[in-house]
C-alpha cells in the first residue's frame, strides 16, 4: 500500500481543487450579495448577480470531475487527465459524488499507468496510445464497474453518511460533538494533511447539501491567528512577555491574512513554540466547532473567511463562535506560550545581529 502513494496522489489532487472551489465558491458569494439567484438556463437578459450565482453552483456541481482528474493525473500523468474527466462526469451525472469521484481518479490513474507499462503496440500507433486508446479503454473498462457494480456501494455509503448527519440535527449533543471534532481536525495541523482531507470529506457533504462541516472549517483555519492577535494584546494588558519584538510585528500580517482563512502568516509566530500553541489551537477550535453544531450554522461557500459571511445561514452566530473559540486560544496561551528570546536567553544563545552577519560576508561565502 505504501508503493501506491494513495496519500500523495489525493494530496495533489486537493491542491488542484482548493483554488477551483475557492474561486466558485467567491463568484457564488459576490453574487448572493447584490442578490443573485441560481438560474436552470441562461441568456442575453440574465443579470450579472444571477449569472455569478448560477455560474458559481454550476461550477461546485462538476467537484467530482476536478478531484477524478486530478488523481488520475498525478498517477498517471497526462494520459490520465481525459479518462479521468470523463469518469468524472459519470460520477456527477450518476449521483456518485465527491466519494465516487476519487474512487473513479484512483481506478482510472491506475489502471492507466498498469496499462501504459504492459500494452506492446507497433511504434507507427505508439503516438495513439495516450491520446486515444489508453482514454477509451479505461473510460470503458472503469465506467461499466462504476455503473454496474462499485456504484452501487458508493451510493449507499453516501446515503448512510448523508442520513446518519441529517439524524445528528436536532440531537444538541451529537450536533456539539461532532462539531468540536471537525474543529479540532480541521485546525491542529495548520492547512496539513489533515485539514485537506476533513476538507475532501466536509466537500463532500456540502455538495449533499449538508454546509455544516465547511462552516466550521472555515472558522477553525482562523483561530490561529486571530487567537494570537487577542492574545497579544491580552499580554500586553496584563504586562506578561509572552511575544517577542519579532512575533509583534509578524502579527500584523498574519492577523490581515487570517481574516481571509490564510493561517500561514501566522507560521512565524506558531514554529517558534510548535507544541504549545497547537495545545491552544486545538481547545480553541474544540469550543468553536462545538458551538457551530450547537447553532447549527452551515456555509453554502467553502472557503473564503469573513469574505464568505453572506453564504452562511447564520452569519451572527458563526462570528460569536470564532470569537469565543479566538478567546479561549488567546486565554490559554497567556499559560502556555513562553517568550521565544527568554528562552534563548536562559539558553545562553546570543542573537546573530543583522550588521554582524553582514561584516562577516566575503565574496567567497557566495
Amino acid at each position: 500500500m505504501k508503493e501506491l502513494q494513495l496519500r500523495k496522489h489525493l494530496m495533489t489532487a486537493i491542491s488542484y481543487l482548493i483554488p477551483y472551489v475557492a474561486a466558485s465558491g467567491m463568484l457564488m458569494v459576490v453574487g448572493n450579495i447584490f442578490g443573485g439567484t441560481s438560474l436552470e438556463t441562461l441568456g442575453s437578459a440574465t443579470g450579472i448577480p444571477d449569472l455569478l450565482t448560477t455560474l458559481g453552483g454550476t461550477a461546485l456541481g462538476f467537484i467530482p470531475v476536478v478531484i477524478s482528474s486530478g488523481i488520475a493525473y498525478s498517477i498517471s500523468n497526462k494520459a490520465g487527465i481525459a479518462p479521468g474527466f470523463i469518469l468524472g462526469l459519470l460520477c456527477k451525472v450518476d449521483g456518485y459524488g465527491f466519494l465516487g469521484g476519487l474512487v473513479a481518479g484512483f481506478l482510472a490513474g491506475f489502471l492507466t499507468r498498469w496499462l501504459l507499462g504492459v500494452l506492446k503496440v507497433p511504434e507507427w500507433i505508439r503516438g495513439l496510445l495516450p491520446q486515444l486508446i489508453l482514454p477509451l479503454l479505461v473510460s470503458i473498462v472503469v465506467g461499466l464497474a462504476l455503473q454496474y457494480v462499485i456504484g452501487v456501494p458508493i451510493l449507499w455509503l453516501t446515503d448512510a453518511i448523508t442520513s446518519l448527519l441529517e439524524s445528528m440535527q436536532g440531537n444538541p449533543g451529537a450536533e456539539v460533538s461532532f462539531g468540536a471534532l471537525v474543529g479540532v481536525l480541521s485546525a491542529i495541523d495548520y492547512g496539513g494533511p489533515i485539514n485537506k482531507i476533513v476538507f475532501a470529506f466536509s466537500l463532500g457533504l456540502q455538495s449533499e447539501g449538508l454546509g455544516g462541516p465547511i462552516a466550521n472549517i472555515i472558522q477553525a483555519s482562523m483561530i490561529a491567528p486571530i487567537g494570537l492577535t487577542i492574545g497579544y494584546f491580552v499580554s500586553r494588558f496584563t504586562k506578561r512577555s509572552i511575544f517577542s519584538a519579532e512575533e509583534g510585528d509578524a502579527l500584523k500580517s498574519a492577523f490581515i491574512m487570517g481574516c481571509f482563512q490564510i493561517t500561514e502568516g501566522s507560521f512565524p509566530i506558531i514554529l517558534n513554540d510548535l507544541l504549545r500553541i497547537t495545545v491552544c489551537t486545538a481547545l480553541g477550535s474544540a469550543v468553536s466547532g462545538a458551538m457551530i453544531g450547537f447553532f447549527g450554522v452551515a456555509s453554502s461557500v467553502p472557503s473564503g473567511g469573513f469574505l464568505a459571511l453572506p453564504g452562511f445561514n447564520k452569519p451572527v452566530e458563526w462570528m460569536v463562535s470564532l470569537l469565543v473559540g479566538s478567546v479561549v486560544f488567546a486565554i490559554a496561551l497567556q499559560f502556555l506560550k513562553r517568550n521565544p528570546e527568554k528562552i534563548a536567553a536562559e539558553q545562553g544563545i546570543k542573537p546573530e545581529s543583522d550588521d554582524d552577519s553582514l561584516n562577516d560576508l566575503t565574496f567567497s561565502d557566495l
